[in-house]
């Protein structure tokens, strides 16, 4: 089950002085810069680059942060089922994900596990919170990537059910790494899967 955290949570501030020395509360900031990215669509960690890599051919392109499920530690977009990228996890489905806060200067880098999600209750439940703007989206009358004489002829027209191009992906979560950038001296964390997500610093 996917959910968010309360909105009145406050983003632990990343300085020198504080937090830096202290693993968990790195790893419960992680899981509410998430939450932010998912409720403020004005925050950096509202998009992430996805990047795939079928055939030993890495894409890589920017997806909206649609949720989170921190029990299954693992984060959601949404997605064309005609995009490249559907036969690209289909090769490959681990894929890493780059968040970066230009502000507080972190960044945060994920690995795992995508699995597809197309046409089943699970996209009904999600298609049917989504505004009609975002649903006309996915009734794109060209597949994506594909060539066209000009944008004019791309048309979106919505229909009063779910569309068979709606997919939702999950990113089952191995790897966390994170990054501090700072001019008196970076700090570098990782969480592991394997290791119960216990913080473990490594050199940046």
């Amino acid at each position: 089950m996917v959910f968010n955290s309360s909105k009145n949570d406050k983003i632990i501030r990343m300085n020198i002085t504080e937090n830096h020395n202290n693993t968990n509360e790195i790893y419960e900031n992680i899981w509410k810069c998430l939450d932010k990215g998912v409720n403020d669509r004005l925050s950096d960690y509202h998009t992430f680059s996805l990047a795939t890599s079928p055939k030993n051919i890495v894409e890589v392109r920017t997806v909206v942060l649609r949720g989170y499920d921190r029990k299954n530690q693992s984060i959601i977009f949404h997605t064309n089922n005609l995009t490249n990228k559907i036969s690209e996890i289909q090769n490959n489905p681990s894929v890493g994900a780059l968040f970066y806060d230009r502000k507080e200067k972190v960044q945060i880098r994920l690995n795992g596990d995508a699995v597809i999600s197309n046409m089943d209750q699970y996209c009904k439940e999600r298609w049917d919170k989504m505004s009609s703007q975002s649903q006309e989206c996915y009734y794109q009358n060209i597949s994506p990537g594909k060539n066209i004489e000009s944008p004019g002829i791309v048309k979106n027209k919505l229909e009063n059910k779910l569309s068979e191009n709606f997919t939702v992906i999950t990113i089952n979560i191995n790897k966390i790494d994170w990054l501090y950038l700072s001019s008196a001296g970076h700090t570098r964390v990782k969480f592991l899967k394997n290791d119960g997500f216990t913080g473990q610093w490594i050199a940046p």
